[in-house]
């Protein structure tokens, strides 16, 4: 998945790009789309974002989670729609909203591709 593709769906979610959390996101999201295997987010994911982008994981996952509610409560309702079916009103945690990303644009991938 190319970071283009990221970045794109993000945008089309109404991510606010200008923010340090939309970096770290693209970036961990590269990370579980190469990884399949990458389970929890605090041992593996957060470490290797704040490396990359020279900060530290709390750092991470904080400008995560505060990106996840940027978009969640201001975002493309329609297409968070799409994403989280009964969806509720509360953002969900960090690594549901990561990894059913991945998994959409993974899916979105293969579709293009077939």
């Amino acid at each position: 998945m190319k970071r283009l593709d990221i970045e794109s769906e993000l945008l089309e979610l109404g991510a606010p790009a200008g923010r340090q959390g939309y970096i770290q996101m693209v970036t961990a999201l590269e990370f579980i789309m190469q990884h399949d295997d990458v389970m929890c987010a605090a041992a593996n994911l957060y470490p290797y974002v704040a490396e990359r982008l020279n900060t530290v994981p709390p750092r991470v996952e904080r400008n995560i989670r505060e990106e996840i509610y940027a978009i969640w409560s201001r975002g493309n309702q329609d297409r968070l729609n799409e994403l989280f079916v009964n969806r509720e009103k509360c953002p969900p945690g960090s690594k549901e909203f990561l990894y059913t990303l991945a998994h959409r644009l993974r899916h979105e991938k293969v579709k293009q591709q077939a």
